[in-house]
C-alpha cells in the first residue's frame, strides 16, 4: 500500500507540490486575516469623526416594516 502511494507521488509530483503550495498560501491568508482581526480588538472605541462638525445628520430608524 505504501509503495502504491509513493508511486503515485512520484508520477504526479507537480500536483503534490502544488497542493502543498496552495495549502501554505491558504494558511498564510487565514493567519494574516486573524492577525488583522486580533489587532482591532485592542483598539479603543473612537467617537464619531465624520459627522462631528455637521450641523444636521439624518439617520434611518433602524427597523424594517
Amino acid at each position: 500500500m505504501l509503495s502504491l502511494a509513493l508511486r503515485g507521488v512520484r508520477t504526479r509530483w507537480v500536483t503534490f507540490v502544488g497542493s502543498f503550495v496552495a495549502l501554505a498560501l491558504g494558511v498564510g491568508l487565514i493567519a494574516a486575516t486573524g492577525l488583522a482581526l486580533a489587532a482591532t480588538f485592542g483598539a479603543p472605541h473612537r467617537g464619531p469623526e465624520r459627522f462631528a462638525a455637521a450641523p444636521v445628520v439624518v439617520e434611518a430608524s433602524g427597523t424594517l416594516r
